[in-house]
């Protein structure tokens, strides 16, 4: 503990001569050399201030409560003071020298002799309260070094009173051991003096290889001849220089990466050799971490990489089922190194007879294809459809697929099958097929897709469900239209054909209902302003009417004049639209998916814009 104060007084007088060097500094690559001085000398003065609080309470555990209480506070405040003053005024000086380069700087390129006696007069000035600042370091630091010398007093008063009679018998003794190890080397002195012609040669061998061990080199082994004291000595080098050997080949293994190398250690007290072994240890862990982490981000980067790859793929596939389930299954095959897959899609227009349907196959051999409508239950494919659960299987039921080669057949190592499910409803079943097992990120992957998939696919189902309800509606209008011609040329057949237009008005008001209970419905003219929107609109974006009729709707939904534009341009040329947005209000944000068709009279002529709007799932 006294040497704990001792090396805090130490270290603050070496702070304070830093701040003299400081001082003197004419470079700002001093000021910085002597700025990192002290800051490491800062960083000793607290080591040594925490060292005195830890030797007070855990090793001395001194049971004068006064004293202690006193040294605690003592602690305390001579770390606060240190970092008020002593600090403080390093940090001020600094910048002080800071500015005095800075005039010098001015000076040696200012001719103007106003200007350089301003500069002087600044210079004289900086350099004045540098000088004063120095002085109340000084003072300061005294000040805390008087005080470390008197709390060293008090704990050293306080441990010489409590030395036990044993302590005291212990130290005499050891004072007559250090009396006889002086006569011993006293001793030794002179009879080595009295025989050093005799052993000066194994001396100044011993002395040349202690020399070159001392440089940090591996000289060669001593030839050891002697049987004495002096061949004792020599073993003992030749092997103190055999371990260095081995723990400096060991540092090079650790160097080069080699963390599997091994080495042994002389004993359990052997410093370097287990510090050696600890650090190559920290090394080979900090190293596996690493590969831990660089593995989970390459999975990482994989998987989002696949997602926007299949995204791309589901956007590039327009809005065919089986398009879109030939391009996914054979992207799934390539991207996870599959040999066989296929996409089961439900069919559920015949609520009496629901099945899954084998939209895509690829690389199946010619008896699976037999069976392409499977039900749910029935099978693994009805199994995974029912319980909504991916199935993954490593042993392959007999006969269940084999892979056909020129070689012949053989039977896959692993099946995947995922549900392709949304809100709870399977919309299709992926199966994959491989003679490599799946990581589990990679099926986590598979599911991540089957959910895009699901989605895709319920867009893909009201787009042909509400295309089909717009030309059967078509139909009927035109239908519509040449009875009417017909009631102008018969008066009997008109009446016939207005009642029959009624009917197929309200058979239309009924068919509109059914598709604005499944879908938003706006209407705007050809400019784009809004004329009608329908109940589910308004429910969806939790609006009212008057926020949205007479509005421009470009301008309501997109925020991209430019793209909106150019996709209006098609709709008006007759092209069937899909596009989506983003919708942010009233505390709601959704995606939307919007279907824009051109809606002509009877004659022919473009009449308004129908556009149908649905929620996409996220």
């Amino acid at each position: 503990m006294i040497n704990s104060f001792f090396d805090a007084k130490y270290f603050l007088r070496s702070d304070m001569h830093l701040f003299v060097e400081l001082l003197n500094s004419n470079t700002e690559k001093q000021v910085n050399q002597w700025w990192q001085e002290h800051q490491l000398q800062k960083k000793y003065f607290y080591n040594q201030v925490t060292k005195i609080e830890k030797e007070v309470f855990v090793e001395r555990n001194l049971k004068n409560t006064k004293l202690r209480t006193e040294l605690t506070s003592f602690v305390t405040k001579i770390g606060t003071d240190y970092e008020k003053t002593i600090n403080s005024l390093f940090s001020s000086l600094k910048v002080f020298k800071a500015e005095e380069l800075k005039i010098i700087k001015q000076l040696n390129i200012v001719s103007d002799s106003i200007k350089r006696r301003q500069l002087v007069n600044e210079l004289n000035d900086i350099k004045k309260t540098c000088a004063d600042l120095n002085t109340e370091i000084m003072q300061k630091g005294l000040l805390i070094i008087s005080e470390l010398d008197k709390y060293k007093g008090y704990v050293k008063q306080e441990i010489m009173q409590n030395i036990t009679d044993e302590q005291i018998l212990y130290n005499r003794l050891n004072v007559i051991f250090i009396v006889i190890i002086i006569i011993s080397i006293v001793f030794s002195v002179f009879m080595v003096f009295y025989i050093s012609k005799l052993i000066s040669k194994p001396v100044n061998k011993i002395l040349r290889h202690v020399r070159l061990l001392g440089k940090g080199m591996h000289p060669e082994l001593l030839n050891v001849t002697l049987n004495d004291e002096f061949g004792k000595i020599q073993e003992s080098l030749n092997t103190l220089t055999e371990l260095l050997v081995k723990t400096s080949d060991f540092s090079k293994e650790i160097g080069q990466g080699n963390f599997d190398s091994n080495f042994t250690p002389v004993s359990n007290d052997d410093v370097l050799g287990n510090s050696l072994l600890q650090m190559r240890n920290s090394l080979k862990k900090a190293r596996e971490e690493e590969d831990i982490r660089r593995i989970e981000d390459e999975r990482n980067a994989w998987m989002a990489n696949g997602l926007t790859k299949f995204g791309d793929i589901m956007r590039q596939s327009g809005g065919s089922i089986k398009t879109l389930g030939y391009n996914i299954i054979s992207g799934l095959i390539d991207y996870l190194g599959a040999v066989q897959g296929a996409l089961f899609v439900i069919d559920d227009e015949n609520s009496d007879d629901v099945y899954f349907e084998l939209i895509s196959a690829i690389a199946y051999g010619r008896d699976k294809f037999m069976k392409k409508q499977i039900r749910e239950g029935e099978g693994l494919v009805g199994r995974v459809a029912f319980e909504q659960k991916t199935i993954y299987l490593k042993e392959i039921p007999k006969d269940y697929v084999s892979i056909t080669s020129g070689l012949g057949d053989a039977n896959p190592d692993v099946i995947l099958l995922v549900p392709v499910k949304l809100d709870n409803k399977v919309n299709g079943v992926i199966e994959l097929i491989s003679f490599t097992e799946f990581e589990q990120y990679q099926i986590e992957f598979v599911e991540k897709v089957g959910e895009n998939i699901a989605s895709f696919i319920a867009t893909i189902k009201i787009n042909e469900k509400t295309a089909a309800l717009l030309a059967e509606s078509k139909y009927k209008s035109e239908e519509l239209a040449a009875q009417e011609e017909e009631m102008r040329q018969n008066m009997e057949e008109l009446q016939a054909t207005q009642e029959e237009a009624t009917r197929r008005e309200e058979e239309r008001t009924i068919l509109w209902d059914a598709i604005g209970q499944v879908v938003g419905i706006v209407e705007t003219d050809l400019a784009g302003t809004i004329l009608n929107v329908n109940n589910k609109t308004i429910k969806m974006l939790n609006v009212s009417s008057g926020e949205l009729n007479s509005k421009d709707y470009k301008s309501v939904f997109f925020s991209n004049s430019d793209y909106i534009n150019d996709k209006w341009l098609e709709v008006v040329k007759e092209k069937h639209v899909s596009i989506a947005s983003n919708w942010k209000h009233n505390n709601i944000d959704i995606q939307l998916s919007h279907d824009l068709t051109l809606v002509k009279d009877t004659q022919g002529n473009n009449q308004k814009i129908l556009i149908l709007i649905s929620q996409k799932s996220s």
